[in-house]
């Protein structure tokens, strides 16, 4: 008896070579068709990227054109009449009433009317005084008999009338009885000027709350206050007897 061998299982079988043909021209149509699309889409976007970057101007708006003047618009045919005093407004160009020191046009004024021999000029500073149209704050140097040489600082005040300085210096010495103020405090008298013995103009002497002790003198010939201060009542007197006219006018 004869032995078969083990059978040979069937090949693939063998394709339409018509049919591979009609699956290449598939592919290749489906190519065709994807490049045709992806052309197209980048020409639609290169025209929408052109639109949006010149946008047609906005209806009804227009660039203003700068008309060149004619001779005739450049002046007229005869000048203008002057302005009547009507026409014209305030100066608001005058000085400043202040200057760079600080100082008021009165106050400069006053400085300027001060004994140099012991006021220091430029020591004056600007200080407050109910109703005066000038004040000073300055650095006054006096010498006594015996060339001893004091320094202080003393007020010098300008009013518009002697009117308004009494007021000022009527609250002062109102209440303050008749003295003495060579030996006596919170007393009100006259003093004179340069020790000449000739009443100059009134006084009032007293200790301020502050404990600082006050000379508070008025002239009789102009409406002007000076005043002194210190801690002593004796170096005080003293050193207001050195003090020679304040008003060199």
């Amino acid at each position: 008896m004869s032995q078969n061998g083990p059978a040979t299982p069937p090949g693939p079988p063998v394709p339409d070579p018509h049919a591979r043909r009609g699956v290449l021209w598939t592919i290749i149509g489906i190519v065709i068709s994807t490049v045709i699309a992806l052309v197209s889409l980048y020409f639609q976007a290169q025209q929408s990227k052109g639109d949006s970057a010149d946008p047609p101007p906005s209806p009804g708006v227009s660039t203003p054109v700068e008309s060149t003047p004619t001779p005739d618009d450049e002046s007229p045919d005869s000048d203008p009449p002057s302005p009547t005093p009507d026409d014209s407004g305030p100066d608001d160009t005058g000085p400043s009433p202040y200057a760079d020191d600080g100082l008021t046009l009165a106050e400069h004024d006053l400085r300027d009317s001060l004994n140099t021999d012991q006021w220091s000029r430029d020591s004056c500073s600007h200080t407050l005084w109910q109703g005066a149209t000038a004040a000073l704050y300055c650095t006054v140097t006096t010498v006594d008999q015996f060339g001893v040489t004091g320094t202080g600082k003393a007020s010098v005040v300008m009013y518009g009338t002697k009117t308004d300085r009494d007021s000022v210096f009527q609250s002062y010495a109102g209440s303050m009885p008749e003295g003495n103020c060579e030996s006596q405090i919170n007393v009100r008298g006259s003093w004179s000027e340069n020790n000449t013995g000739q009443a100059a103009g009134d006084v009032v002497c007293f200790l301020s709350t502050s404990g600082q002790y006050v000379f508070l003198c008025s002239y009789y010939d102009r409406p002007a206050l000076v005043q002194i201060t210190g801690p002593d009542q004796s170096s005080l007197t003293t050193w207001w007897h050195t003090m020679e006219p304040v008003f060199t006018d």
